[in-house]
This record gives structure tokens, sequence and C-alpha cells, in this order.
């Protein structure tokens, strides 16, 4: 118990105090850790808002105020933003929590299983509710952090790759023949290839083009995933620093 009470607040004010790299303060090997794979994320882009340029996997957080590098998502829990530079005490601190829950709410039941003839005050009840609900809670959302380490991607990641498949689904994402992606957003998709209206899956790109020769994208595994590794481990690593 006195393991959970001390690394588990300490891994919280860790990944707090830590918080991830941004663009503004950086190690310059970390802002070009990861490549452009031209799908989700393009070079020579620059942030709306802060005015530098984009690093892949990079998000800019109205909160903070500021790119956060290979960022996941802007948790109210550690007043931070979960990026490159604090994965490793946000994923141990969601961890700790879950056994730690797990641990007391197992413990105060089989107290209170081994001794059937006390009568228990009802913040005993109270406090078997609390510790077995946050026990769920930690754990379901644990795994949903760490399944998507395992697809190798973050949570900002999860949505635009959503995106791109629904797309795929609806037969209108291509990939031209010199490897480019886009869009077709053409209403009627019977008409012919040269009468088709294409947007680059660049979010910032709003030109509309007309191509000749393209590939129709209909399986997932005709898309490339760059920034996975093909192992839990070793997309764990990569995000981790390790």
């Amino acid at each position: 118990m006195p393991f959970f009470i001390v690394l588990t607040p300490l891994t919280g004010i860790l990944a707090a105090i830590m918080g991830p790299e941004t663009t503004k303060n950086c190690r310059r090997k970390n802002i070009n850790e990861f490549k452009y794979d031209c799908l989700l994320f393009y070079p020579d882009i620059k942030c709306r808002t802060c005015q530098l340029p984009k690093p892949a996997r990079s998000k800019h957080c109205n909160v903070c105020n500021q790119c956060v590098l290979t960022v996941d998502h802007h948790c109210i829990w550690i007043n931070n933003c979960v990026g490159l530079g604090n994965y490793l005490y946000f994923y141990l601190f969601l961890m700790l929590n879950s056994l730690s829950m797990s641990y007391a709410f197992v413990r105060s039941m089989f107290i209170v299983w081994l001794n059937p003839h006390i009568t228990y005050p009802k913040s005993i009840l109270a406090f078997n509710l609390l510790t077995g609900s946050f026990a769920v809670i930690c754990i379901i959302f644990t795994y949903l952090q760490l399944s998507m380490v395992k697809e190798g991607m973050t949570t900002n990641e999860k949505d635009k790759w959503f995106t791109v498949h629904e797309y795929m689904r609806e037969k209108r994402l291509v990939k031209s023949n010199d490897g480019k992606w886009y869009y077709d957003l053409t209403s009627q998709l019977d008409l012919p290839s040269d009468q088709h209206d294409f947007f680059s899956t660049n979010p910032y790109d709003g030109r509309v083009y007309r191509l000749g020769n393209y590939t129709l994208i209909e399986e997932a595994g005709q898309i490339n995933n760059i920034y996975d590794k093909g192992s839990f481990y070793g997309n764990l690593r990569t995000l981790c620093l390790i």
C-alpha cells in the first residue's frame, strides 16, 4: 500500500510538471523525430496560431497556446497536454491508479466477506462503491490508451484515421501515381474520371485537382501507417523515448 500511496501521486505530478515538448521548447533531435507521411501530416506547413513550422504528429493546443510534439490530448487531471516528453509518466500514472483502486476495492471487499457478522458503517459501503467504480473507469481508460499505442496512433490521430477510413469505405480515397493522397468529393462518382474534383488530404491545401491516373483505395491494407513500428513495445518505446 505505501508503494501506491507514494508512486501514484508522484507519477501524476511528474506528468504535470515535466510536460510535453513543444515547438517553442524542445530538443532539436525530437522536433524531427518523425517523418511526414503526406497523408495525415505534411511538410512546409506553419501553424495558423503560433506561426511556427508544424512537425509531423504535432498539434496546436488552445489551452496551452503552443504546438505540442506528438500530442495525444490535453488532460484535465494533470492540467497539461500529454505528448512527447511525458508519455512515460502519464502511462505509469494511469496504470498505478488502476492498480491502487483495484487493490483497495478487493481488499476492502475481502475484509467484509471474512467478517459477515460485523455491521459496518455506511462509509465502508461508500468506499467500496467509489473504489470499485474508479477501478473500472481507470482500467477502461488505460486499456483504450494502450490499445492506441498498439495501433501506432495517438488520440489526436485516431480521429484523422477515422476520416481517412470513412472516405475509403465511401470509395472516395485515391492515391495518384506520384504517391500523393486525395479525396474525391465529386457528387456523382459515375462521371468520367477527368470530370472528378479531387482535394488533397492536406487540410491546408484548398485547391481543386483533376487527376489523370490514380488508384482507388478500397482496402485498409493499401494504407500504410509509417508511425506504427509493428509491435506494442516498439510503439511504446518511441512515444516514451526509451
